[in-house]
Parts: structure tokens; C-alpha cells; sequence
């Protein structure tokens, strides 16, 4: 039963005048971020904050983003993960707020002990064997020797295990708890997405006299056990994804390009990477081809990451229905992207904001496997996992892989649980999706259940986090509270939004539509929009892809957009793609896409074709099939 609300007056009230961020923290040593646009501030900790050793600290880095009018309070902003770069995500996520937020807070954010240049936790080539390594049930004793290797592996790489015994939860909260002392122990919110919901909670349960107010976004409960949370968010993901099927029956472009149904294809490409891996033809940046192994870890995975937001389903079932037609091209794309792999090499890449071990290091000494040997452990865990199989035929490596890895973990959390998180005499304010794979909705409905002076705020069709994505509501109820201290209108709200993107139909699956010159050139604007490697490039740095079916494309930055020059580039297997590309986005009057293409193979062309952003309009011109090339006419 939900709590009645009791003495509302006291929860919160307009905010009032107080020191500033900028004020407390004049006596600091402060100076430009290495990464992004902020101030930073680096304060030495304890390595061991429950030890008594004052010889051995850490350094630890914040940095801060003074309000540019009165402040209105002090914002702690924690990221996901756990292995998130707080420095790395703070200048796009506050570019993703609107601008009253950096208006009127100071906001702190911080590289938590396991992430960031100094003290990242990151074992590039034993994650990448291991996220991409089969692992089914039918082969338990592969599964345990994966596991075994990748601690093994991970921990000869980093060569760090004195900082790996001291990055759980609570070591990283009183390392901000004593930045908070330093500046003069101010009343701060505290906000946390995804895994920083597990911080902030235990934060305001540690330390409420901290507190002025909780914000949870992507909400994990921290009363489950390792294997109840899984179990929790296995089930929900797996719902998630069958739903996710049935939406692209339901989408005549979805369906006219998957006719036998997404679900289908997906269990026979899963049936398929199970027996074995299987063989795809991918070219390399020089444009030389080389054989690659699509495994049951790239699919599983793309399948999961798909379900965080509504652009994610749609971008996978489309490389679901490339992949019914015999293209595992894109698929594979989509697992490099997905576990941040470098294709040319295999192993993953250096990210400043996200360091894998750290997930493993901060989840394993968080949360208990169990008693009795490693060996026992992980024996039960596999158990486990055969009970729940027939409930999560399709994403059943989510429960059990990562609870084995920590099972052979040297460094082992505790097995009992902290209570649920009781709330205070501060407001906390709930937020989740309905249509959150990783931390369910209904793990945010326990936190609410159980939470004195806590208030709901629930999308419906919502992704992963949902503050901060442009939706008046929650953003307009969350700034109110920040701002004026006023509290939601009432104990629970429901927002809206749609949970599927929409689906971009495959191009030129009819070799008749290649006769049309208009038709061809649209399709290579689609996939230019659609191309997964290019789809997630930093737009920074001039990169040559391989293309799906051979040849390459050049992306070059440029002041005003970006550049392509198509070198024999093949999306489709009959047709190749050679010439430039000129992509204009400022916000003016010539903005569009304009691309001079020459076509060779089924058809042959010399085309002229532009897109203008501003007016919508298209403009052909050129020889197709040594013709002038037009626009198409209504008879």
C-alpha cells in the first residue's frame, strides 16, 4: 500500500539566496577540463575510506558548471554505468537540457573512482573477447572458461588490483561527500540516471542532513539481490523485445521488408550463431575485404541495446530485415557500435567516457554472488539460468554472463541487501519508462511504494532516463522543483511518448526500382542517413568506412557540415556508388544534402541530385542509361 502523504508544507519550499558554487569553491585550486568546455577541481581522498591510512589517497576530479544567473541550489549530477565518465557526458548532457537548467543551478558532476584518465578501469582486449564470445547454456563448461578468462585477462591488463579492492558504491559516495565538506557543506539535490540511482539513494540514506532534495531517473531498487535484479530486467527486456516484433507487423513498411515477421528472423539468425558463428564478408577502410564472425554475442547484444529507446528498435529492425535478405553486414556494424569495437582491428576502443572494467569492478564488490567457492558460485548461477530459460528464450545471456564473470571476481560484495530506500524529510522524485529494458518500471514503483515524501513521474512508452530529452513533462515538473522548490501536483503523473521511432524502409529491394534515377539517388541519401558507422562518428576526425557490399565512403568534417567522397561504394549488389558529397547543416537557407554521383553496374548514371533542408525540396539532373536524367512526372 502507498504511504499517505503527510506535513507537505515541510517537504520543500521557494528557493531562497544561498552561496554560490563559483562563491564555495574560490578557495579551490580550479582549472579548465581536459575534456569539455567546464571547470574542474581536484580533491585528494582516501584510497580507502575505511581505512586509517592518511599516507594513501586518490585523486578524484570534479567538474563544475556555475549557473550563469543567482543560483538556485548546487545540482550533484551522477551518470549511469557504473564505469560512466561523469566529465566526459557533462557537456552534452547539459546541451540537452534546456538552457534554464545551467540559467539557474550550479551543478557538479564527477569522474567516480574507476572512470577517467587517471583512475579508468578499462581491459580493452578481454572485454571485447568476451562481450562477443558465445556463451549457451548447452555448453556450460565455455561459458565458465569465457568467464575465468576475462577476470584473468582483465585484471593482468589493468595491473591495478589496489584500486579495484576500493571502487564500490560507498567509497565513491564519500569521496563526493567530502567535496561537499570542502566547499562548506551545502543542502545539495541530488540527481541520478540509471546507476546513479543506486548512488544518490544510498547517498541520502547515509548523509540526509546533505539533502535537499532526490532525483532518480531509470530507477534501480536496491533492495533486490544480484539475481533478482537481473531476473527482474532479464524479463522485462525479454517482453520488451517481443513487443518490439510485433510492432513491425503492425508497420506496413516493417512488414512489407520482414513478410515472414521480425520474430522469425531473429530465432533463425539466433538458431544459426548458436550452432556456430557465423562467416560475414566485411570490408576494411582500404577497401580490401576481410572474413568476420558474427556471434551470438553481437546479436543478443544488439538485441538488448535496442530496446533503450524508441530510435534503437527501429535501427535494429532494420538491420534485422537487411539481415533476412541476406545482409549480415549491417548487424555486425551494429554489434561493433554497440560494444565499441573497433572494426578495422576487433578489439575495443579507448572511450573517455566509459570504462568496462570499472562496471565490473564497482557491480562485483556492490552486489553478492553467493557463498561457497568461485567454482560453486558460478555452478549455481548456471542452475539459475536453466530455470529461467523458458521464460527468456531469446536475451537469456543478460541474466546469467555477467553474474559469473563476478562470481570469479576477487572482489566480492556483501550478500545481504540494504533496506528499501526509505526516503526523508526531503522530496524525492521518481522518474521512469515504461519501456525501460534495464531498470523496469516496476522497480521505480517499489522505490515509490516504500519512499516517504516521494512523488511519481511515469512515461508511458518512456525509454532508459527521461528527464533531459525534450518532453515538457517530466522536464517542466523537474525544473520546477529545482528551481522554486514546488512540488508535483500530485503523488503520481503519467507522461506520453511514442516507443518506436519511425521505421526506415530498406532501399531498392526491387530490381526495378533501379531504373529510375530519382529513385536511386533518394537511396543513397537514405543510406547515408541510415549508415551505422557513420551514424556514430565524431564528426571530428576525416574517416574512411568500408561500405556493405564493398568499396568505401570518406567522411570529412567541414565548418559548415560535412563532406563524402564514394569510392566504388556498394549498399546494394548490383549497383556501385562512386563521386562527392557536400551535407550543409547551419541552419540557413542552402542547408541540405547535395551529391554528385556517378552509378555503374545494373544501371549507369552521371546524376546530379539535391535535398534542401530548409524548403524540403528535391532537384535531379545528369544522364541516366545514356538519357538526361529527370525528375519523376505524374501522369
Amino acid at each position: 500500500m502507498r504511504h499517505a502523504l503527510l506535513a507537505l508544507g515541510l517537504l520543500a519550499s521557494p528557493a531562497l539566496a544561498e552561496m554560490s558554487l563559483k562563491d564555495a569553491t574560490s578557495g579551490l585550486a580550479l582549472f579548465p577540463c581536459d575534456l569539455g568546455s567546464l571547470t574542474c577541481t581536484t580533491l585528494a581522498v582516501p584510497l580507502d575510506h575505511r581505512a586509517n591510512d592518511p599516507s594513501q589517497t586518490l585523486d578524484i576530479t570534479f567538474a563544475l558548471s556555475f549557473a550563469s544567473n543567482e543560483s538556485r541550489g548546487i545540482l550533484f549530477y551522477f551518470v549511469g554505468g557504473p564505469g560512466g565518465s561523469g566529465l566526459a557526458s557533462a557537456d552534452s548532457y547539459l546541451a540537452a537540457f534546456d538552457p534554464s537548467l545551467t540559467e539557474n543551478m550550479d551543478i557538479v558532476f564527477v569522474d567516480q573512482r574507476g572512470t577517467g584518465p587517471v583512475n579508468g578501469l578499462a581491459c580493452l582486449k578481454a572485454q571485447a573477447r568476451f562481450d562477443t564470445a558465445p556463451a549457451a547454456l548447452s555448453d556450460p563448461d565455455a561459458i565458465l572458461a569465457i568467464a575465468k578468462a576475462y577476470v584473468r585477462d582483465c585484471r593482468a591488463e589493468l595491473d591495478a588490483d589496489a584500486l579495484l579492492a576500493v571502487v564500490d558504491t560507498d567509497q565513491a559516495i564519500r569521496d563526493s561527500e567530502l567535496f561537499r565538506q570542502k566547499i562548506g557543506a551545502p543542502k545539495v539535490w541530488l540527481y541520478g540516471e540509471s546507476y546513479g540511482t543506486q548512488l544518490v539513494q544510498a547517498y541520502a540514506t547515509q548523509f540526509p542532513e546533505a539533502v535537499k532534495g532526490v532525483i532518480i531517473d531509470g530507477v534501480v531498487d536496491l533492495a533486490l539481490s544480484a539475481e533478482g535484479f537481473y531476473r527482474r530486467y532479464t524479463l522485462a527486456a525479454e517482453a520488451l523485445l517481443t513487443e518490439t516484433f510485433a510492432f513491425c507487423a503492425d508497420l506496413p513498411a516493417c512488414h512489407s521488408d520482414i513478410p515472414g515477421g521480425a520474430a522469425q528472423v531473429y530465432d533463425d539468425l539466433a538458431a544459426r550463431a548458436a550452432a556456430a558463428p557465423i562467416p560475414v564478408s566485411y570490408t576494411l577502410a582500404d577497401g580490401s575485404q576481410a572474413t568476420r564472425q558474427l556471434t551470438s554475442g553481437h546479436l543478443e547484444a544488439n538485441a538488448f541495446y535496442a530496446l533503450y529507446s524508441p530510435e534503437g528498435r527501429a535501427e535494429f529492425l532494420r538491420t534485422l530485415a537487411a539481415a533476412g535478405k541476406g545482409n549480415l553486414v549491417p548487424m555486425l556494424q551494429l554489434g561493433y557500435t554497440n560494444m565499441y569495437i573497433d572494426p578495422e582491428t576487433e578489439i575495443e576502443m579507448e572511450d573517455p567516457g566509459w570504462f568496462g572494467a570499472a562496471y565490473y569492478a564497482i557491480t562485483c564488490s556492490d552486489y553478492g554472488s553467493g557463498s561457497g567457492t568461485a567454482d560453486e558460485r558460478a555452478a549455481r548461477i548456471l542452475d539459475e539460468a536453466r530455470a529461467l530459460a523458458p521464460e527468456a528464450p531469446r536475451l537469456l545471456r543478460s541474466y546469467f554472463l555477467e553474474r559469473i564473470a563476478c562470481a570469479y571476481w576477487p572482489d566480492q560484495g556483501p550478500d545481504i541487501r540494504p533496506a528499501p530506500y526509505a526516503g526523508g524529510d526531503f522530496p524525492t522524485l521518481v522518474l521512469n519508462g515504461d519501456h525501460d529494458p534495464i531498470t523496469p518500471i516496476t522497480m521505480a514503483y517499489d522505490v515509490l511504494d516504500n519512499a516517504r515524501n516521494a512523488y511519481g513521474v511515469f512515461m508511458r512508452g518512456g525509454p532508459h532516463v527521461i528527464w533531459g530529452r525534450g518532453f515538457a513533462c517530466p522536464d517542466t515538473i523537474v525544473q520546477a522543483l529545482l528551481f522554486d522548490g514546488t512540488l508535483p501536483a500530485a503523488r503520481e503523473q503519467i507522461c506520453e511518448q511514442d516507443p518506436m521511432a519511425d521505421y526506415v524502409p530498406l532501399t531498392l529491394t526491387d530490381p526495378a526500382q533501379m531504373k529510375d534515377a530519382f529513385t536511386v539517388a533518394r537511396a543513397v541519401e537514405v543510406e547515408l542517413s541510415t549508415f551505422i558507422p557513420l551514424t556514430t562518428w565524431d564528426n571530428e576526425t576525416p574517416t574512411t568506412f568500408g561500405c556493405p557490399l564493398g568499396g568505401t565512403i570518406t567522411a570529412i568534417p567541414t565548418a559548415r557540415g560535412r563532406d563524402f567522397a564514394f569510392g566504388d561504394c556498394r549498399f546494394w549488389p548490383d549497383l556501385a556508388v562512386s563521386g562527392t558529397g557536400t551535407e550543409v547543416a547551419m541552419d540557413e537557407g542552402d542547408d541540405g544534402l547535395s551529391l554528385h554521383l556517378v552509378i555503374s553496374g545494373r544501371e549507369a548514371g552521371d546524376l546530379t541530385y539535391r535535398h534542401g533542408t530548409a524548403d524540403e525540396a528535391y532537384s535531379l539532373s545528369g544522364t541516366w542509361n545514356y538519357k538526361p536524367a529527370h525528375l519523376p512526372r505524374t501522369p
